[in-house]
């Protein structure tokens, strides 16, 4: 399985966050930006470059507010629930996920 490491060591805002994920999955310019955008394209699929399975690892987050971790644990847990429930409905894996990497972490160089 690929993974695709976030380095999150520059980022203060969600857009940045967002911004990141959406050149780390390939998404299209006109990529939107709410929660269900991201599960629709990358459990949807055919939208975005990268496609499964991956897993999306953001690392250097000790720093980020605790808003934006939310935000990162929301989009976490959303894509293991749409992740599941779509191999409960259709019997397909769709193997993607967002982890985030523990406080020691840092990105590979």
């Amino acid at each position: 399985m690929q993974t695709v490491e976030l380095d999150a060591g520059s980022w203060t805002t969600a857009q940045d966050f967002r911004s990141a994920l959406k050149a780390a999955i390939g998404a299209p310019e006109w990529h939107g930006d709410v929660v269900a955008a991201f599960l629709d394209s990358i459990f949807g699929g055919g939208m975005n470059a990268l496609k499964p399975p991956y897993v999306i690892k953001v690392v250097n987050t000790t720093h980020l507010e605790p808003e934006l971790m939310e935000l990162i644990r929301d989009l976490s847990s959303a894509m293991e629930e749409t992740r599941m429930r779509r191999l409960v409905r259709t019997g397909e894996d769709v193997a993607a996920s967002l982890e985030i990497a523990g406080p020691g972490s840092q990105a590979r160089r």
